[in-house]
Order: C-alpha cells, then sequence, then structure tokens
C-alpha cells in the first residue's frame, strides 16, 4: 500500500531480537546470488489427487437424492462488502479480500458421514467444494484437528485439477489453505482403510474471498474502490529497465497474506541473499505494517516472476509457491520484517545483494514493485534525505533528520502505488545492485510524481537481522570416500560428475574404488556437495563446466589451462585467480 499501517506501527512488538548498539557503523553487505535448486534431490513428484473431480462428482449425481451434495455456495458480495475494500487511511496494507463465514455445519466438526465417499486404492476419497461467487481467488481457513496417519487434505481449483496442494496432517491450530484461482477451492479428503469418517475431525469456520488475482491482472471489481487511476498512468513495467535491473528484479516477490477474519491483503517483498557463500537459505524481506506476525506469516502465498516480458507489453505469468514462512524478526519502529520461508522459490530467482552503507544526498536509486494488480514495475530517481517517523492520529509525519530511520525518496521514472508496501530499494556500486531498504509509505501519484516516498534504512534493521544475514557458514567435504585422506581427482571428482550428470546409486562408484560405502549415506553427502558446485558462479551447476574445473583442479592444473577451451563470459567468476580462491577453501574443508 502508499500508506503505512498506522495501527500496527503504533504498536511496539515484544519479540524483538537484540537491540541496536550502533545501527549505522560498521557497513556489511552480502552479494547477489541466483536461486538453484539443489541438483541433488531427486525431482519432487507433483501433488496429484487421489480421484478426479469429475469421477466424484458423477458418483454423487448417481446417489440418491436425499444425499446432501459435496459443496456449498455463497452469493456474490455485496455493494457495501466491495466498499469495505477500500483502503482507509490507517489500513496495514493492499486490502484484497473480504471474510465471509461458513455455516454451523462447517465450521463446526463436519459431518464427514454424510459426504460421499468412493473406494480408492488403499481407502476412500470425498472431494468437497466451497464457491464464493464472483471471486478472483478463494482460500479456506481450515481446521484438521483429529486426523489419524495417513489421512490427507488436499487443496485445488476445479478450473485447474493439474495444480494441486498438499496433503495436510493433523494441525493444532487453524490453517489458511493456498489461495486458487477462481471463485471455487476444491477439497479432497483421503481416509486410508482402517480410518472411519467419525474418526477425524474437520472444520472450514471461513473462507476468504479475493477480488484481486495477484497471479494476472484481473480485477473483480470495480477499480475505482482502489483510486487505481490515480497511480495506472505513470506506472513503468521493470521490461523497460536494463537487463541487469531485470535480473535484481528476480528477487521481487508479490504476496498475499490472510488474517483470523478472512481479510486478505497483497503487499511486496525481495528474497535476499546471506553472508554465507555455501548455502542458500530464502530468507524473504518485507515491511512490517505488511507481516508482524506468525498467523500472518504463515499464510503467505508467494507469485514470483510476474513481469511483462517487454516494454509496455502483456503476457506476464506468475509461479506460485505456497506454505507460508517463520517470523525471524519485526520491528515495527524500523517497519521492516525478516521472515524464513518454508518452501524454496523457483530456481532462477535473484537473491538479493544488500548493503548497509547510508545513502548520500542525490544518489540515485531505483525502486522496483508489484504495484496494484500489477506485473512487476519499475521506478528510479534520487535519495533526498534521511527522516524520523512522528506518529499521530492514527498517521505519520515524516520529519527531516539526519540520524532518523528511514530515506525520502523522490522518483524521476515511474512511482509506487498500493501494493507495493514492503518491496525494496536498491543502489548500484561498481556495477552491482544492492538493497538499501523497504517501502513504508509515501505521497507521490500520478498528478504528484515528485511528492516523496519513504523507505526504512537496511543499515537501521541490520543489528536486528545479522544473527541470520550475517552468518559465516564452512563449505561441505569433498571428501566423500575416507575423511583422511584428501579429495583425489579419479575418486572425488569422477563422482561428482557423475553426480552432475544424473548418476545415482552404485553407478556411482563402478571402477572408482573398492570400498563400499553406504550408498544413502554418500549420497547425502553428494547432496551437501551440490551446495558449492556452482564454481564458476554462472547461476548453473553442470559437469561439462563446473565438473571440468574440479577435475583440472585436482589434477594439478592453475592458471590460463585451468580455463581452457570453457567459455567462462557469463561467469562470476572467470578468471584462474578467482576460481582458485573459491575451491581452495572448498579443498581444505575436512568436516
Amino acid at each position: 500500500m502508499k500508506a503505512a499501517s498506522l495501527a500496527c506501527l503504533l504498536l511496539l512488538l515484544t519479540n524483538t531480537v537484540v537491540a541496536a548498539s550502533d545501527s549505522h557503523s560498521s557497513p556489511a553487505r552480502a552479494e547477489p546470488e541466483t536461486f538453484q535448486a539443489p541438483p541433488a534431490s531427486p525431482v519432487a513428484t507433483q501433488p496429484t489427487l487421489r480421484l478426479k473431480p469429475a469421477t466424484a462428482a458423477a458418483r454423487s449425481a448417481s446417489a440418491a437424492s436425499s444425499t446432501p451434495a459435496n459443496a456449498i455456495t455463497l452469493p456474490a458480495l455485496t455493494d457495501s462488502e466491495i466498499q469495505s475494500l477500500q483502503n482507509a487511511s490507517n489500513e496495514k496494507a493492499y486490502r484484497a479480500g473480504i471474510g465471509r463465514n461458513l455455516p454451523d455445519s462447517l465450521s463446526q466438526p463436519i459431518d464427514l458421514g454424510s459426504w460421499q465417499w468412493t473406494p480408492v486404492s488403499g481407502g476412500k476419497v470425498a472431494h468437497y467444494s466451497l464457491t464464493s461467487t464472483g471471486a478472483a481467488r478463494v482460500r479456506a481457513q481450515v481446521l484438521l484437528g483429529k486426523a489419524p496417519a495417513g489421512v490427507e487434505l488436499r487443496f485445488y481449483a476445479p478450473s485447474d485439477t493439474a495444480t494441486v496442494f498438499g496433503p495436510y496432517t493433523e494441525s493444532a491450530e487453524p490453517f489458511w489453505s493456498p489461495t486458487v484461482t477462481g471463485e471455487t477451492l476444491g477439497m479432497e479428503l483421503f481416509l486410508p482403510d482402517g480410518v472411519t469418517a467419525s474418526d477425524v475431525a474437520l472444520s472450514v469456520p471461513r473462507l476468504s474471498h479475493l477480488v484481486v488475482d495477484p497471479a494476472s491482472s484481473q480485477m473483480k471489481s470495480n477499480p475505482n474502490i482502489y483510486k487505481s487511476a490515480d497511480y495506472a498512468s505513470c506506472q513503468v513495467d521493470l521490461a523497460c529497465a536494463s537487463a541487469a535491473w531485470q535480473e535484481t528484479g528476480k528477487s521481487v516477490a508479490r504476496y498475499v497474506f490472510t488474517d483470523s477474519n478472512g481479510a486478505s491483503y497483497l503487499c511486496s517483498g525481495t528474497v535476499l541473499a546471506d553472508q554465507d557463500p555455501y548455502t542458500q537459505v530464502p530468507y524473504f524481506f518485507t515491511a512490517s505494517h505488511c507481516v508482524d506476525n506468525q498467523l500472518s506469516a504463515s499464510s503467505m502465498d508467494l507469485f514470483w516472476l510476474y513481469s511483462n516480458p517487454t516494454c509496455g507489453g502483456s503476457g506476464a505469468s506468475a509461479v506460485q509457491t505456497s506454505g507460508g514462512a517463520q517470523l525471524l524478526m519485526t520491528k515495527t519502529t524500523l517497519d521492516t520484517t525478516l521472515l524464513r520461508l518454508n518452501n524454496n522459490p523457483p530456481a532462477g530467482v535473484t537473491m538479493s545483494g544488500w548493503t548497509t552503507t547510508p545513502l548520500t544526498e542525490n544518489q540515485e536509486v531505483v525502486g522496483i514493485h508489484h504495484a496494484l494488480g500489477y506485473p512487476k514495475k519499475y521506478a528510479q530517481g534520487k535519495f533526498q534525505a534521511h527522516a524520523r517517523l512522528s506518529l499521530s492520529n492514527g498517521g505519520y509525519t515524516i520529519i527531516a533528520d539526519p540520524n532518523g530511520d528511514f530515506s525520502k525518496v523522490v522518483w524521476s521514472t515511474g512511482i509506487t502505488a498500493p501494493g507495493s508496501s514492503g518491496s525494496g530499494i536498491w543502489v548500484e556500486q561498481n556495477g552491482t545492485r544492492y538493497l538499501n531498504g523497504t517501502l513504508l509509505g509515501g505521497s507521490s501519484d500520478c498528478s504528484n510524481t515528485s511528492a516523496p516516498d519513504e523507505y526504512s534504512r537496511f543499515e537501521s534493521t541490520w543489528p536486528y537481522i545479522s544473527t541470520w544475514l550475517g552468518a559465516a557458514g564452512s563449505p561441505p567435504s569433498l571428501r566423500l570416500i575416507d575423511s583422511g585422506k584428501p579429495a583425489a581427482a579419479l575418486v572425488e571428482g569422477v563422482i561428482i560428475n557423475r553426480y552432475l550428470q544424473g548418476t545415482r546409486g552404485t553407478q556411482l562408484l563402478d571402477g572408482v574404488t573398492s570400498q563400499t560405502p553406504d550408498i544413502a549415506t554418500l549420497e547425502s553427502r553428494l547432496a551437501s556437495v551440490m551446495q558449492i558446485m556452482d564454481i564458476d558462479n554462472d547461476g548453473s551447476k553442470d559437469a561439462s563446466k563446473d565438473g571440468v574445473l574440479l577435475l583440472r583442479y585436482l589434477i594439478g592444473l592453475r592458471g590460463a589451462p585451468l580455463l581452457q577451451g570453457l567459455d567462462v563470459s557469463a561467469s562470476g567468476r572467470n578468471t584462474p585467480s578467482a576460481v582458485a580462491a573459491y575451491l581452495n577453501p572448498v579443498l581444505n574443508a575436512s568436516n
């Protein structure tokens, strides 16, 4: 949103991790990385339904007419409900959905014996659909309070049964299902043999009806509710920026979260790199006026890579991840929150670098964000001055203060808008782009593009998050067979190359060693080694380049012969000295 959640900002959370001593000293930074799905991990099986909904519907239609249908439909939102979605000045984020209570037959433990059940391999299945007429997306609050082993709950959209979420099992607390496209949420409940419907306690107290689809530009309401015209005409697609800034923009995600009453909100955020070059932990940085508690964090659905492919064009599509996040730190006085995502972002997403170096007057800055229901946008301008926040009358005032914890920015290209809250601001240093804060709010709109926006200062937040982002790491050992012997080209070098090529099991060892290590243990060690196998730092791990570099280095090649014949023009480590500096500590690791 544009105006910060001052209801949130008026609260001082008690779960702050540390106290800042000197927040603007000892500059630190992390370099950007490309997130890579570990090639060592087997390709995860895409969740599927145990029974196609059409089959379940056919059985229901053929059942006796006295049997209740496994479905409920709520009417379209009323005009007053739609108007309640309008953002107020003290609203905590861009409100995209409204909560709707469900009848007692669902909000209390459901009589599952009344559902239509179909025998399947290993048990039986029932489907139930929840429809909120006119929704762009929908999700349900669910409590699976009692579920014997083997009971599984899955969610899907009837319009897209290829995309399935789950299985979910017994949970002590209510949780929000993933959001699904369209007005209907499908649920599939599987009971294994030996488990009866009375053994399971399932209730669905409410759903959230979203009028904005975070995975598209679809808006199922009057855009004037959000005063879209004030912000639309001067937005600039990220595709209009340079290729380098588009790459940085891959770190930005739009996300939706839902409160206990079913109100859903949209904000932006950034996945960050840490200072450990040997791991890739999906830390996510956003505003506390968006997410400031674990309930909201657990409900987060994220939408990645949602950008138009051409400047001013169309055709953007998003990749959705669900599962929420762990709340690590939130600080309302700095309007910042750090989370760890429970599920990884898609491979190829950029993990943004960051810096605690303070901005200087008139320094060029760039903002990348998800305004309103739009694909990723870009704004360019200059840092104006540091400032402090003064809270009053449910709002806030920015007061110039060189020691303040916020930065005032004035744009020359583009602006931010509702839905941009929590998005980052970046600076470029020696050709690399580093995040330096997150969006609190501001006054810029298309009729006043020079009005300032306000961002947090990353250097002020750093003392509270350095525990995670500043953690030092050590490389995994390449001593796969004998921890007492250094890695050898014709043993570990060959095994690692085979693994990079997709070989698994005992074939990893064929002709390499007479020893017979436990294969499961060996593959576990190799999975760890894959974390550091992007030796040339080009965003991929492959035998034809990274495997060759490792073998050459283990053989003893140094200098120009180390890189001879390899295309390292797009690599971050493209000199023999850079490769050697990276591999030396790896080869010396004995853990």
